[in-house]
């Protein structure tokens, strides 16, 4: 697998965040890679999608 630099991670989550804001390109991804749809996120995921975000705006 190859391995990428902490800054071009960075870069693919950005790209991927403005990817799912929309919502033609949401459901296009999720159609093509055949995602399940969850209506609500768990308590635990949203909880460290949160703290990411927080540590994201640092």
């Amino acid at each position: 697998m190859v391995e990428i630099d902490a800054a071009k991670r960075k870069d693919v989550a950005e790209v991927v965040r403005r990817w799912i804001t929309s919502e033609v390109i949401r459901n296009y991804l999720r159609n093509l890679l055949n995602l399940p749809v969850e209506r609500e996120l768990p308590a635990e995921q949203k909880h460290l999608l949160q703290e990411l975000d927080r540590a994201d705006k640092e």
